[in-house]
């Protein structure tokens, strides 16, 4: 069996094995937190038909392109409905191409690299919670990551051909992402060519880049103009390219403190060996064994990181282009085994943590079922099935170290790999729960949307903005609003008695606390919990 073959058939099981990762038991799952915007541009598409821009309450929304929208319509057609897992299933493809891409520029080198920058993938955090959400940001991601390997592999194959087919993968990201999901590849790109000293290579890529960049947005703007007129294109411009730079209310160091959490394990890690190399290279004045390779990744980890903390507008999600490089880069101490005592002791200390990473996971699922029995929490945690399968993981790494003592490939592989099965496992099973048990508000919506059909009254927001949480209440209404109906926003108290139609306010419980004695005596509260994090209350009039 030949090594490409070979290589093509670990490539499909890597997609096909984090396809169900990725994808298990989303169907009956809530919609919850950012993702509930997204979800409805799906929706209102689904109903309504296809738009040049995602829409909410049938108006065209500035912020997004609308190509991840309908590709999730092309789904929900395909499949007949529209529910989380069709409007994940696009992100969550992506995210495996993106580890089979990651696998794919780690063989380059050793096949052994492939496989552990898959499992460091997998054991980044922000990375696996993505790849199980409507995640915009999972696409500049895989684009970035395939560029990066053509340019990458024509150099190392001597075929400079292969490289001229990252222009249309960065317009590809420009229409999943809008301006960043062109300009993050190509700063990684051109940054590849000025490591290399490459500078004809870095300006013809840069220039071509722009040109693109220049065409896109124009393409972009004059379809605002169609879509909405002037307005609407102001609108576009601000939120995609100029507000994303002028909002300001977040450090410069933001992404390079948060991420060391968000984008655990393997951020730290690549952070270490990044440490470790510039090291040896300053103050011993050796080199490493790959090190070109290695100084590449760091580019491109670097590029990302300090790019993106120009702009204010700064989210954790806006660096998952990174992700394929920190897992790399975290899997060069246990790919490329060199005699530099830093990186065998930061080698040893971690598949020390790794031999006792499924225990570690089991104490802390215990901790959770402890905490939730305290205070009468139902997660919705099937305790005893995790807890079973992380004790037998503990045993059989216990078994594996005893039989393959002296073959310390074997013990690697093993140690990482269940690493991050254990990690995967204890996201989907508890992590994931907690966070859509704390979130839900299905039932409570549900049940005010009954009451409000029999009554046969219009849904009236209080005081809450229409980019708000009331999008999540859209999305978790059993039934949609009747064509050409969209809920009322009101802004003053006085406007609460001006409304003469039949209807259901719902509000903040603080907003309606607000309200004056003598405003309050001529409602009754119909219903009230928690929609995530925001206690809200729903009432009408006596």
């Amino acid at each position: 069996m030949s090594v490409l073959y070979r290589r093509g058939l670990a490539s499909l099981a890597i997609f096909f094995l984090s396809l169900v990762f990725f994808t298990w038991g989303l169907s009956a799952q809530e919609i919850i937190g950012f993702e509930s915007r997204f979800y409805l541009f799906a929706l209102e598409m689904w109903r309504y038909g296809p738009t040049w821009f995602p829409t909410t309450y049938q108006q065209p929304y500035p912020d997004y392109p609308v190509t991840s929208t309908f590709l999730i319509y092309l789904f929900a057609c395909l499949f007949g409905d529209m529910n989380k897992l069709v409007a994940v299933l696009p992100s969550a493809l992506a995210a495996s191409l993106t580890l089979v891409m990651t696998f794919c520029t780690g063989t380059l080198h050793s096949i052994r690299w492939g496989w552990y920058a898959v499992f460091f993938l997998l054991l980044t955090l922000a990375f696996l919670k993505s790849a199980r959400t409507i995640a915009l940001d999972m696409y500049p991601a895989l684009v970035t990551v395939c560029c990066f390997y053509l340019v990458y592999s024509a150099d190392k194959a001597n075929k400079p051909a292969r490289a001229k087919w990252i222009y249309p993968l960065l317009v590809l990201g420009f229409l999943f992402r809008g301006p960043i999901g062109l300009v993050m590849p190509t700063g990684v790109i051109c940054v590849y060519y000025l490591l290399k000293l490459n500078f004809k290579k870095c300006f013809v890529s840069g220039l071509i880049a722009l040109v693109l960049l220049l065409i896109c947005t124009g393409t972009l703007l004059a379809l605002a103009y169609h879509v909405g007129g002037e307005a609407f294109l102001r609108d576009v411009l601000r939120m995609q390219v100029l507000g994303r730079i002028d909002n300001s209310y977040l450090p410069v160091y933001f992404y390079f403190v948060d991420g060391m959490g968000n984008y655990a394990l393997s951020f730290p890690l690549a952070a270490l060996v990044t440490g470790g190399m510039v090291y040896i290279f300053l103050y011993r004045r050796r080199s490493l064994p790959d090190a070109g390779f290695l100084l590449k990744l760091v580019g491109w980890m670097l590029v990302i990181l300090i790019g993106m903390s120009i702009p204010g507008d700064k989210k954790t999600r806006y660096i998952l282009p990174m992700a394929p490089a920190i897992a790399l880069i975290a899997a060069y101490p246990f790919a490329v085994l060199t005699r530099e005592k830093y990186f065998s002791l930061l080698r040893s200390i971690i598949l020390r943590i790794f031999l006792y990473f499924p225990a570690l996971l089991m104490l802390a699922t215990e901790a959770v079922f402890f905490y939730a029995n305290n205070r009468h929490l139902d997660f919705g945690i099937a305790y005893l099935p995790v807890v079973t399968l992380l004790i037998a993981m503990q045993l059989l790494n216990f078994l594996v170290v005893f039989r393959y003592i002296n073959r310390e490939a074997c013990l690697t592989t093993w140690m990482i790999m269940t690493a991050a099965l254990g990690f995967v496992m204890t996201y989907i099973g508890v992590m994931e729960k907690i966070e859509l048990s704390l979130n839900q508000s299905r039932h409570f919506v549900a049940a005010v949307e009954e009451q409000r059909i029999q009554n046969r009254s219009r849904l009236v927001f209080y005081k809450e903005k229409p980019d708000g949480w009331p999008i999540k209440y859209l999305t978790q209404m059993p039934h949609a609003l009747p064509r050409g109906e969209q809920p009322v926003f009101i802004d003053d108290p006085q406007s609460l008695l001006e409304f003469t139609s039949p209807a259901f306010f719902v509000t903040r419980v603080a907003y309606f606390n607000a309200l004056p004695t003598e405003i309050v005596s001529r409602f009754e509260i119909v219903a009230h919990d928690s929609m995530g994090h925001v206690q809200v209350v729903v009432f009408r009039r006596k």
